[in-house]
C-alpha cells in the first residue's frame, strides 16, 4: 500500500479526557482516553482518541474510533491504529492508518497541542 496525494483534513477540540494505567501499574505504564468534537473534510466528526506508553516514554501506540456526521445527511464510522511520538513541548504527531465503513481507508497526520486543546491535521489517500 503506498501513501497518496492529500485527501483532506480535520480540525478537533479536546472535549475531555481520561486517564488509567497500564497492566504495568506498579511502573508507572499509562493508558489516555481522549474525546474529541470538531470537523473533517465533509462534516462533523465525534471520536476517541486513545494512546497508550510505557514509563517514562516519548512514543507509543495509538487508536482512534469515532463517526464522521456528512454534511449531506450520511454516516461514516472509522477505525485507526497508528503510533504517537513526543515532538515539542507538551505536542504529540500521531500517524495513523483508518478504515471507513464506506470500505475507503485512509492515512492520517496530526498534532495534538496540550496548550490549545486541539488536534489538528491531513488525511491522505492510501491505495
Amino acid at each position: 500500500m503506498a501513501l497518496g496525494k492529500e485527501s483532506g483534513e480535520f480540525s478537533f477540540k479536546v472535549t475531555s479526557t481520561t486517564f488509567s494505567e497500564t497492566g504495568a501499574a506498579e511502573r508507572g505504564g499509562f493508558h489516555v482516553q481522549i474525546n474529541l468534537l470538531g470537523t473533517a473534510t465533509g462534516g462533523t466528526v465525534e471520536g476517541t482518541l486513545t494512546l497508550t506508553g510505557e514509563p517514562g516514554a516519548k512514543s507509543g501506540t495509538g487508536s482512534f474510533r469515532g463517526a464522521n456526521f456528512l454534511d449531506d445527511g450520511n454516516i461514516i464510522s472509522g477505525t485507526g491504529e497508528g503510533t504517537w511520538e513526543t515532538v515539542g513541548k507538551h505536542k504529540w504527531r500521531i500517524r495513523g492508518i483508518n478504515y471507513r465503513s464506506d470500505g475507503s481507508t485512509v492515512a492520517s497526520d496530526g498534532e495534538l497541542v496540550l496548550a490549545t486543546q486541539s488536534y489538528q491535521g491531513k488525511l491522505y489517500e492510501w491505495n
